[in-house]
């Protein structure tokens, strides 16, 4: 077994293990994992079918339909869109290329079967380059499309919730991108004659890295909740985040809730009644900050006005920043230069000017 065969090998074996994995973990998310075990199914037939190739020169061997060109990244993309919230009305659609890819494997083998003559005919008519053309273009297509998803997947991210560790999509763009890299050596392979045991050599390599990286990361992610919430009409969404960030700035100007040193988000939403999702979403959308950037604004407003207050006059800068729900004088000088662009002394000569 050379160098490529040893490095299928060892895709093909890995890949079999995530999909068992995949498939029969019951996770929280085992609906969606169902669409990325599929995923890795379809690689490990595509790599026995490699090694069906080494074994016999049967011909019937290249038009068998269980080739999946037209398949595999479909389910890849409906995983994306399954965990981004992304609702598709009807998926069949998406199966279609896939359907296609069966009925035109399924008529060429039979045409095999009946008479191997026709294998020549085939490849003299183009089949294989028009079937590896095609199959770029769908695989290529359906990558830009997930990396698109994914960005927006990684916004949302921050909004949806507190803490976004291991939730990212990050790896399935790497592994879109790595699509597209291999598509281009797929072509280098069959166009040039010479340097074809590099060129599939390189091939073999930068696959395994890119399914190994994914497989770790499928593990990684298999019980963690990084599904987007169904999401609402925008003028829905929007009349909702309006009424909350009301309800905020209500609070904040009649109850002065900032003023409290220990509050954080959740403690505020607890008080307010409104989940922590859509407090730190209302604050992000409405406002362009986050809670804790928030906080410190409206403790920064109240404190310019405790610095040109006469009851004040007599006050340290330590006991405005206490006074204003700062744990520090540090902090409040921070945060204080940040939003204002000054220090608290330059803005009170400023204003006495």
């Amino acid at each position: 077994m050379n160098v490529k065969d040893t490095l299928f090998f060892i895709i093909g074996l890995q890949t079999f293990v995530i999909f068992v994995v995949l498939f029969f973990y019951r996770s929280k998310k085992l609906y969606i994992n169902r669409y990325l075990s599929y995923f890795f199914m379809t690689i490990c037939v595509e790599i026995l079918m490699y090694f069906l190739h080494k074994t016999s020169t049967n011909p019937v061997l290249n038009y068998l339909p269980i080739r999946f060109d037209f398949l595999t990244l479909t389910l890849l993309f409906f995983y994306t869109t399954e965990t981004t919230g992304i609702k598709i009305s009807s998926k069949f659609r998406y199966y279609i290329p896939a359907l296609i890819e069966v009925v035109v494997l399924t008529i060429a083998c039979a045409m095999v079967i009946k008479d191997s003559t026709n294998h020549t005919l085939l490849l003299q008519f183009g089949f294989d380059l028009y079937f590896r053309i095609l199959s770029s273009v769908y695989i290529i297509f359906f990558s830009v499309l997930i990396i698109k998803i994914n960005l927006k997947h990684q916004k949302l991210l921050t909004i949806h919730f507190s803490n976004v560790k291991y939730k990212s999509l990050h790896w399935l763009t790497l592994f879109c991108l790595g699509c597209i890299i291999l598509n281009v050596f797929r072509h280098l392979y069959y166009t040039f004659t010479i340097e074809k045991e590099f060129i599939g050599t390189v091939y073999c390599g930068l696959s395994l890295f890119l399914l190994y990286y994914t497989s770790i990361a499928s593990l990684i992610q298999i019980n963690i909740t990084n599904v987007i919430p169904s999401q609402v009409t925008v003028e829905e969404e929007q009349k909702e985040l309006e009424r909350i960030i009301k309800e905020i700035r209500q609070d904040f100007s009649e109850n002065k809730t900032f003023l409290n040193p220990n509050i954080n988000l959740k403690i505020f939403s607890k008080k307010m009644g409104i989940p922590q999702r859509d407090v730190s979403k209302a604050i992000n959308r409405m406002d362009n900050k986050n809670f804790s950037h928030y906080i410190n604004y409206y403790r920064v407003e109240e404190s310019k006005k405790l610095l040109v207050s006469e009851k004040f006059e007599k006050y340290s800068i330590s006991a405005i920043a206490d006074e204003v729900g700062f744990s520090s004088r540090a902090s409040f000088y921070k945060n204080f230069k940040k939003i204002e662009g000054v220090s608290p002394m330059m803005y009170v000569k400023s204003v006495k000017i």
